[in-house]
């Protein structure tokens, strides 16, 4: 006990340095290509680090003098913030219409709203109808504006990333390995905390400017940051909430002051060796991997709870041997049906490290690491504290008989067949169920409906098309390799006579180019998924008010891209267009808030109709952004559970078949929770909840925890068998026996995951809600369907009992 609690100690010291990722590459897939992608696509153009803060003024009309005034000064506010590389909101934005303007007088700079001459009622209407601007810089009814925040890259965070990369791809040696990882780690622990604390600065912002309007803050950094927020708040809150309904079913179980402090003792010396170990190690939790304290606790206590149940059943059984005999009798019995749940369960999350997703490998490691250290610390702390304590009164009420549970087994004895018949039904519906389910997940839904975030997505999602954004990179012949016309640029001395041309490139767009874009955009204007698309399309649509309508000529492309200043060119034309790679980008935002749809197919869409119908070679059409990298992380990680479900599966039969040393008991060990697990799945897909980045790890978790349940019920079954020689009363004596402990440790599963309901980040309510009913599930089966499983196997199979003692 001495050397636990030196090691406690020292893992204590340790705690402050496992720490929660926080930033948005732990949504997406280490090696995916669609990564390697969009990180092309995001050093060309820019990536999606950028913040939207919406300005909604109490007065109602945000185009007056004084809702402007106070505008700028929320944008100078938010440009003094550490971290921020520029803003752009609708004072930036060019005005051709309020009032007109001729295009030669473009030269000395375009209008905006701070303007003198600008019409503030003719602002407002240009920039509701501007294809360009509406629902980018203001609503589409005009009633808030919105401001642009880019968020300043981190380029040490870049070379260092490429550095790891170049490292791996020229088969450096794993120490020049090691350290370029170590390097890139403190750097991304720097950057998440810039991060957090630029988010925070932007908050801080905002709050000072709520008395003058409404405002409302999205983007994809902010949404990576506040689910780890809220993450690690449910961490806080119900942790002491699951503390104190676990001692609350401990002493209503037990009724005994030892049988509630050991358990929590030993689960605490777990959780904090592990999370020690992985602070040391450098790990970090990320939100998959955020309820592995939980899984953890829960795990042990478990573990601990067959323990004290086999532990007091000796007490009343053999009231003749002393404290030492009966803590001896304990470990020997439980100790190979423990270390075999042990090893299942290890096999169920080691599932999770070949996903191919690093935050749901480290996940699965944790809980690997975890389960060691959780199963060395049981068989310690646990016999060690007893032999110090005195043998104690024997628990009387253990004698008295469960209903619940004697019910459960009159049921699997009498009516085999029927149980057996219904299960198979339930088995069928499952699979339709699975059938039907989705991962149509939507951020916005990820969120209490009263929380701010929540809020402020929505808002944005239905006024501001759309939140969550995606690309489209058309790829073209370079610059380098279209030669400038010289008749355009003799004419186009008219505009700029005896100036040098700061922008040659402008000569690379010609009018077929900027045709097939349009095609491209037309496309994604008419999907009832997408919102707000961007692209040169968008801004030739604005510039066609000097044309009547009428498409822009080569002469007028010239020359309107000769006239746009610099940092507005920054802002409406390098976003979108790159000659010098030949690239042309199509900036979209999905409506969450509309109609449902298979991601993976809308993307197909896309790149068949630029193919189809806009002429592009396959390889010329790439399509990207966050929903592309999420889905594909979501698609990843369902298709790795399915994949290696039957390696949890064949792992499992072999730990039962090495343990039973029977076949037909590891094949009737494996229908219980695997029929669980199904059931869950089904049921969301029945009652259409989308499997999202938590709730893919439930079959996992189901088998992993459930299976211990299986282990112990088999093992003791095998004992009265052997003992009595008729099924039937092996069944009866079982439920009296383990099957207390089984409805014990279930129970006390059940409640851990079931406080999970109340946090304010949907994934984790659904994960605790479903897990705990997979587990009420695994509890049922275990002691229905495999009791009468074992009557109808067993029943032809009469057996002489044993004379022995067992």
């Amino acid at each position: 006990l001495a050397l636990t609690g030196l090691l406690v100690v020292a893992a204590v010291t340790q705690l402050g340095t496992f720490r929660f990722d926080a930033s948005s590459d732990t949504l997406v897939v280490e090696g995916d290509p669609d990564l390697a992608q969009f990180e092309e696509i995001a050093a060309t153009f820019g990536g999606e680090d950028f913040l939207f803060m919406t300005f909604a003024p109490h007065e109602g009309d945000p185009f007056t003098p004084e809702a402007l005034a106070t505008l700028g000064e929320l944008t100078s506010a938010l440009e003094r913030v550490e971290g921020v590389s520029g803003v752009f909101s609708v004072l930036d934005a060019p005005l051709l219409k309020s009032p007109p303007v001729e295009i030669t007088s473009l030269l000395d700079g375009f209008p905006t709203v701070t303007s003198p001459q600008t019409d503030l009622t003719l602002a407002r209407a240009e920039l509701k109808a501007s294809p360009f601007f509406r629902e980018l810089l203001v609503t589409r009814n005009g009633d808030a504006t919105a401001i642009k925040i880019d968020v300043m890259r981190n380029t040490d965070l870049t070379l260092a990333e490429d550095r790891l990369q170049a490292l791996k791809s020229e088969g450096a040696q794993a120490a020049q390995i090691s350290e370029a990882r170590a390097h890139l780690r403190q750097i991304k622990d720097a950057e998440q905390i810039r991060r957090a604390e630029l988010i925070q600065a932007v908050r801080g912002v905002q709050s000072q400017f709520q008395n003058q309007g409404i405002l409302y803050l999205g983007g994809v950094p902010m949404i990576a940051a506040d689910m780890i927020t809220y993450v690690k708040s449910d961490l806080q809150m119900f942790g002491g909430a699951v503390l104190i309904l676990m001692v609350v079913a401990l002493a209503i179980f037990f009724r005994r002051v030892r049988w509630v402090l050991l358990p929590l003792v030993t689960a605490f010396a777990s959780v904090v060796l592990t999370i020690g170990l992985l602070g040391t190690m450098g790990w970090q939790a990320t939100v998959i991997s955020s309820n592995f304290v939980s899984l953890l606790a829960i795990t042990t206590i478990s573990l601990t709870i067959h323990l004290i149940v086999h532990y007091r059943l000796l007490q009343l059984t053999m009231p003749e041997l002393d404290g030492q005999a009966v803590v001896l009798s304990t470990m020997r019995a439980k100790f190979i049906p423990c270390f075999y749940t042990a090893l299942t369960t290890i096999a169920a999350f080691g599932s999770l490290t070949v996903s191919g997703i690093l935050p749901v490998e480290f996940f699965g490691w944790m809980m690997c690491i975890g389960i060691v250290i959780s199963f060395l610390t049981t068989f310690t702390i646990f016999p060690a504290i007893l032999l110090l304590l005195p043998l104690g009164a024997t628990d009387r009420n253990l004698g008295q008989s469960n209903d619940f549970i004697r019910s459960l087994g009159d049921l699997a004895r009498w009516r085999p067949g029927i149980l057996t018949l219904v299960s198979a039904a339930i088995a069928i519906a499952a699979v339709v169920g699975i059938s039907r389910v989705s991962l149509d997940n939507r951020f916005a839904e990820y969120f209490d409906s009263d929380t701010e975030i929540f809020q402020g997505m929505r808002f944005i999602d239905e006024n501001l098309g759309g939140t969550i954004p995606f690309d489209v990179v058309l790829r073209y012949p370079p610059y380098e390799e279209v030669s400038a016309d010289d008749e355009f640029a003799e004419e186009d001395d008219f505009f700029f006579e005896g100036e040098q041309d700061s922008y040659p490139e402008r000569y690379w767009y010609a009018r077929d180019m900027l045709d097939r874009l349009e095609q491209v955009h037309r496309y994604l204007d008419a999907a009832p998924q997408v919102g707000k698309v961007l692209s040169l399309t968008a801004l030739e649509d604005f510039a066609r008010e000097f044309t009547g309508g009428e498409k822009l000529g080569s002469l007028e492309i010239v020359a309107i891209l000769g006239a746009i200043p610099a940092d507005l060119h920054r802002q409406i034309i390098d976003p979108y267009a790159n000659p010098r790679t030949g690239q042309l980008r199509l900036s979209g935002r999905i409506i969450e808030s509309g109609p449902g749809f298979d991601r993976e197919v809308f993307r197909q869409q896309i790149i068949d109709f630029a193919k189809n119908e806009a002429g592009f070679a396959e390889a010329d059409v790439i399509v990207t952004g966050m929903m592309v990298l999420f889905n594909g992380m979501l698609s990843k990680l369902l298709n790795s559970q399915v994949n290696t479900l039957a390696y949890i599966l064949l792992v499992v039969f072999v730990m039962f078949l090495i343990l039973l040393r029977s076949l037909h008991h590891a094949l009737l060990g494996m229908i219980p929770n695997t029929l669980a697990s199904a059931t869950v799945i089904g049921a969301m897909g029945f009652t259409g909840v989308p499997l999202d980045m938590m709730t893919t790890t439930i079959a996992a978790v189901c088998i992993g925890i459930g299976v211990d349940d299986t282990i112990h019920y088999l093992h003791r079954f095998r004992l009265e068998y052997a003992r009595h020689g008729d099924a039937r009363v092996a069944v009866s004596f079982c439920h009296e026996s383990i099957g207390r402990a089984l409805y014990y440790t279930s129970f006390t599963v059940v409640i851990g995951f079931s406080v999970l309901a109340f946090s304010n980040f949907v994934p984790t309510v659904m994960f605790g809600l479903w897990t705990a009913v997979a587990m009420l599930l695994a509890l049922l089966a275990n002691l229905t369907l495999l009791p009468a499983m074992l009557v109808l196997t067993h029943a032809s199979q009469p057996r002489q009992p044993e004379l022995r003692a067992s």
